[in-house]
Formats: C-alpha cells, sequence, structure tokens
C-alpha cells in the first residue's frame, strides 16, 4: 500500500519542520513548501491528498491558495493551520475551500485528527 501524500506550505520554518517530523511518523509521505508560489507548483505536481496550508504568508497567502488548489483538485483535503484567531477569518478559510481551520498554537493530536477525517483512511 503506498503512503498517503500531505503537502505542508508554512513560511515558518521551524512550524514546517514540526509538521513534517509529525506526520513522517505517522508514515505519510510529506513534501514541504515555504510559501504559497511554492506550495502551488508542489500540489500541481504531487497531487497530495491533504494539503496543510497557513494563511498568513507573504505572496500569495493561504486563502488564495485554497482556492486555487480547489480549482484545480476539489478532491483535496485543505487543512489550514493559523494563528488568527477571528470567526471572520474561519468563515473566510472556509468560504475559500478549507475543509478544517485549526488555530495555532495547535496540538499533534489535532492535526493528526484533521489530516485522517475524511481523507481515505481505510478502516
Amino acid at each position: 500500500m503506498s503512503k498517503r501524500k500531505i503537502l505542508v506550505i508554512e513560511d515558518h520554518p521551524t512550524v514546517r519542520e514540526v509538521l513534517r517530523t509529525l506526520l513522517g511518523m505517522e508514515d505519510y509521505e510529506v513534501a514541504v513548501a515555504p510559501n504559497g508560489e511554492a506550495g502551488l507548483a508542489l500540489a500541481d505536481m504531487l497531487q497530495p491528498e491533504v494539503v496543510i496550508l497557513d494563511v498568513g504568508m507573504p505572496g500569495l497567502n493561504g486563502y488564495e491558495v485554497c482556492r486555487a488548489i480547489k480549482s484545480r483538485a476539489e478532491h483535496t483535503r485543505i487543512v489550514m493551520v493559523t494563528a488568527r484567531t477571528s470567526e471572520e477569518d474561519e468563515r473566510a478559510g472556509r468560504q475559500a475551500g478549507a475543509d478544517a481551520y485549526l488555530r495555532k498554537p495547535f496540538s499533534p493530536l489535532d492535526i493528526l485528527e484533521a489530516v485522517g477525517v475524511g481523507a481515505g483512511t481505510p478502516e
């Protein structure tokens, strides 16, 4: 059985590496991108099942990246992870196409639940 592909698009290096390590320990194939532009290119190339996406990034922000990914691959699960905590921010994420919206700081369990829910994991 092949590993599920997850793409992490996050501009903060520490958060990016924590997510890569956590998901790698769970036997996912994990790719990372430091910004929205690189993330879109990797998403097109890798066709991940799940994208973990920061909202506040230089260049293309997470909402823009989310809309672009969903327009190209609507079945890709997108988990937004952000320090933005208002209901308006969450609503904007959902309207952009996010399947889940997690606030930083997040727990490892929150991430694992968000990437596993509805993403075709075997029972």
